[in-house]
């Protein structure tokens, strides 16, 4: 055994402390860390690249397409309706340029779009039969000549019309038509000497309402009848356009442009353009225009160049019967107006063999036992006011 001396065992302790001192080795180079994997992103699909295409699109862009796109749309769409010959484009441009141009205060819906040369000839068709009828009354006049007792209030007639009213005391009969481009009323009355043409109190002044005509005269039903001189559309109906008599009594001043409709002193309905009015015993009667039937044929054809438009016709039957059409317009979504054919076409179904036209427009209305059942084009609650109209007097009237 080795003696170790006290002098090396402070050597040793010394040695034993320096080594405390000693701090680990570390390495000047940095550790190298692990390449990382590169992974290869994944293909990019279609859509992708359509999302990526549209988010480069600018906005303006798009703006400018679509007013490009709308302006063409708009180019073409003028052209085929100005030059083209599709005959369902020509019928409908044809009515609007007719619509336009028998309305007073619209002629501009027309005439801003169109050229003069194309209205004319469009207005150059517009049909106006100026022959002479004398209604042929003949048949049974049975006193349920208008078969009130197969009729039900509400219910659809062999035509598929509604019965509107079935008022079997005076024996009138209203049914509610419904076609394509019309909603409006026909009434059927049983005897023509109840039938008349009653005028305002205020002729060249003022024009009356139509709930008035039937106070006055004690009337059950009554329509609009002549036009009037409506400078701005504003006008009160007191100044007559054409000719008219009331019990021999006459206003206004014939105008060979205008037709007569009236009945004579045997109750039948007379049409045709005819001036010396005494020649035919006209009782009842006043100008408009055009004539719809004549011997049981009708005369006007589609608009016959009279466009959609409200309308007021008068018609009779080869028994007497007597019928007023009133047809409803200028109402998008409700009922845009008929055409002279769709009104002649009702009144055939319903057996007329004469029929003619009275003033339409915003005065077409119908009244019955004191309130208007139709909806005029006018924004006047009372209908316009009328020169004159055509009024079915009360049973209790014509009895006494």
């Amino acid at each position: 055994m080795v003696e170790i001396s006290e002098e090396e065992l402070i050597d040793l302790d010394h040695l034993a402390d320096g080594l405390s001192e000693v701090r680990k080795y570390k390495s000047k180079e940095k550790p190298k860390k692990d390449k990382e994997k590169k992974i290869a992103p994944p293909p990019v699909t279609e859509e992708q690249k359509k999302k990526k295409r549209k988010k480069s699109v600018k906005p303006w862009a798009v703006a400018i397409l679509l007013f490009a796109i709308a302006v063409f749309t708009v180019v073409v769409g003028y052209v085929t309706v100005l030059y083209g010959n599709i005959p369902f484009v020509v019928k409908w441009r044809n009515i609007w340029i007719e619509t336009a141009m028998t309305t007073d205060q619209h002629k501009w819906l027309a005439t801003s779009f169109f050229p003069e040369r194309l209205i004319d000839e469009v207005m150059s068709a517009q049909t106006d039969v100026k022959d002479i009828y004398v209604t042929d009354i003949y048949g049974n006049q049975s006193t349920d000549v208008l078969a009130q007792e197969e009729l039900v209030v509400g219910e659809p007639d062999e035509f598929g019309n509604i019965v509107y009213v079935n008022d079997k005391e005076e024996d009138i009969v209203i049914l509610e038509i419904k076609k394509s481009t019309f909603v409006g009323k026909l009434v059927i009355i049983d005897d023509p000497s109840r039938v008349s043409l009653k005028v305002t109190d205020y002729k060249n002044s003022r024009g009356e309402f139509i709930c008035d005509y039937l106070d006055k005269y004690n009337g059950v039903v009554g329509i609009n009848a002549s036009g009037f001189q409506d400078p701005g559309g504003t006008s009160m109906g007191g100044v007559l356009t054409g000719q008219c008599v009331s019990d021999g009594e006459y206003w206004g001043s014939y105008n060979s442009k205008y037709t007569l409709i009236g009945f004579d002193e045997d109750n039948r309905l007379v049409v045709g353009g005819m001036e010396n009015w005494e020649d035919y015993n006209i009782r009842d009667g006043m100008q408009y225009h055009p004539t719809l039937i004549i011997d049981g044929i009708k005369v006007v054809e589609d608009s016959a160049g009279w466009g959609l438009q409200p309308r007021t016709v008068v018609g009779q039957c080869k028994n007497g019967v007597v019928l007023f059409l009133v047809a409803d317009g200028r109402q998008p979504g409700y009922s845009l107006g008929a055409t002279m054919e769709d009104c002649a076409d009702v009144l055939l179904q319903y057996g007329a063999v004469t029929a003619g036209a009275c003033d339409g427009g915003s005065s077409s209305v119908i009244a019955y036992d004191g309130e208007i059942i139709n909806e005029p084009s006018t924004n006047m609650p009372t209908g316009r006011y009328l020169p004159n109209a055509w009024i079915v007097e009360r049973k209790s009237t014509t009895d006494n």
